[in-house]
């Protein structure tokens, strides 16, 4: 592989070892794939440049950590070369160092690790693969785990003690410093799967405040979606993955369904009713200490919409005063659908959880495992951290302060010391509600960030020094461009 490395702009200050990695990465992948004779021409950039190219090229208005443009994509014959051996030229990768730098310290991990992931993932575009759908993206995914294999650095980590409070840090598959020689390395083992193994996508929706994000953490075994008995706390379609020997469910929970009452409850419903035509599955909980009523009707008219097995979940039992209002609760709701099957269950208490699980995995079909068996949530520390601190304002501030919180961490590093610094702004409507969040002499806001480094230190496994701000966007939830800076689409 003839890996051609320049900067722009040209006095651009990059270590001669940055160069070193991405020519590595380079030189390893090419070959595994078969393209032992080729070329690919590396930019070292910053921020700035890329989103120039970015805006040019994509019509994206931000800077990205890396592009690929294919030669193939660009002419329409590409030329022969008269006598030898004819080089395969593959295209270039431009690589924003700045961007790198920054992600490779909001991920917790080294610049080495990060600067070859990008190569490797820029490779593989300029080798034909994408992440357009589903199934692309997941092959894709497979393909840098192997080739980041390969390279002796795994993506989930590259260190057998390194921190990953969602994921177990992977074993080493090469010591780091030893140079690789791809033809002597042999394909990584994978895990063989049982025959009948299963695996499927499951929505988990319901009206606001029916368990859904307690249910989530409850068959997870981990805390990755808030909790608060406020209606509509989730605002997220939040996905987390349960992998047991023969089965792995992938699990989407779903902000409420309700009738939305501004742009941000918009938002939520969409992303809600949209998850029900990309699932294998559908868990529709329900209180079986309220009432049936038109929260209940609206959603079983969508449902009536798919052609998806529904398993109803009937929550909260262990709060019915009368066990017996149980049969018809059950009747009740069997009347009004044809459910594959209905499941009384207790999420707080984990009662017949294991019967909720059989029941849904029977209505999956025979699958891979999309995922690593240690991870259990798609959503970076960053949207989780600041979930926990909404979620203590929605649970100190009760009626006082309604669902106009937002929560946005600004900056996320590990100093010298090894303790995490988290530095996260609230952000409300109006300045009275920015005195309740702060509290007098502060109070409020003080016991709003003990509570939330206690779970934050969970999550990340040391000490927490955790910087809390309240800033005022009037009528945010109304505003589309707060929403998208929010995350929002």
């Amino acid at each position: 592989m003839d890996v051609i490395i320049s900067r722009e702009p040209e006095n651009l200050q990059i270590d001669a070892e940055i160069e070193d990695i991405v020519r590595r990465a380079a030189e390893v992948t090419g070959p595994l794939y078969g393209v032992e004779n080729g070329e690919v021409s590396i930019t070292l950039t910053n921020n700035e440049n890329i989103h120039e190219l970015n805006r040019q090229y994509r019509g994206l208005d931000k800077p990205t950590d890396v592009l690929s443009f294919a030669f193939a994509d660009s002419i329409d014959d590409e030329p022969e070369i008269a006598g030898g051996s004819e080089t395969e030229v593959l295209g270039d990768i431009i690589i924003s160092v700045e961007k790198a730098e920054s992600q490779a310290k909001e991920y917790g991990h080294s610049l080495k690790r990060e600067l070859s992931f990008l190569t490797v993932h820029g490779m593989l575009h300029l080798l034909g693969y994408d992440h357009m759908d589903e199934e692309e993206r997941l092959e894709m995914e497979e393909e840098q785990r192997y080739v980041m294999g390969k390279l002796g650095i795994s993506r989930d980590g590259e260190d057998a003690d390194l921190n990953l409070p969602l994921a177990q840090a992977p074993e080493v598959v090469r010591d780091k410093s030893a140079y690789i020689d791809v033809n002597s390395l042999s394909q990584p083992l994978k895990k063989e799967l049982p025959k009948d193994y299963k695996s499927g996508f499951v929505a988990v929706i319901g009206r606001p405040n029916v368990g859904k994000s307690t249910l989530i953490n409850s068959l997870i075994g981990q805390k990755i979606a808030i909790m608060s008995d406020k209606p509509q706390t989730t605002r997220n379609r939040i996905m987390c993955v349960l992998t047991k020997p023969d089965v792995q469910m992938v699990f989407l929970d779903t902000p409420g369904i309700h009738k939305p009452i501004d742009k941000l409850g918009e938002y939520m419903v969409k992303a809600a009713e949209g998850t029900l035509q990309e699932v294998d599955a559908i868990i529709f909980v329900v209180d079986a200490n309220e009432k049936f009523g038109p929260g209940e009707r609206y959603i079983l008219e969508r449902l009536q919409k798919t052609q998806k097995p529904v398993v109803l979940a009937i929550n909260k039992v262990d709060l019915l005063e009368d066990k017996g209002a149980l049969l018809p609760i059950i009747t009740s709701y069997n009347d009004k659908y044809n459910f594959a099957a209905t499941v009384p269950i207790s999420a707080k208490e984990e009662n017949n959880l294991d019967g909720l699980l059989e029941e849904v995995k029977s209505h999956l079909a025979r699958g891979p495992q999309y995922y690593p068996e240690d991870m259990v949530t798609d959503q970076p520390e960053r949207l989780i951290i600041a979930e926990m601190v909404r979620e203590k304002v929605l649970h100190l501030t009760r009626d006082e302060v309604p669902h106009s919180i937002a929560v946005d961490v600004d900056e996320m590093t590990v100093r010298d010391n090894g303790d995490n610094y988290v530095r996260a702004t609230i952000y409300v409507e109006r300045d009275s509600q920015k005195g309740i969040i702060i509290g007098k002499k502060g109070a409020m806001l003080k016991e709003i960030g003990a509570l939330s480094r206690q779970d934050i230190q969970m999550l990340l496994g040391g000490k927490v020094f955790l910087d809390l701000w309240v800033k005022v966007k009037k009528d945010w939830r109304n505003r589309d461009s707060i929403l998208k800076g929010f995350g929002f689409e």
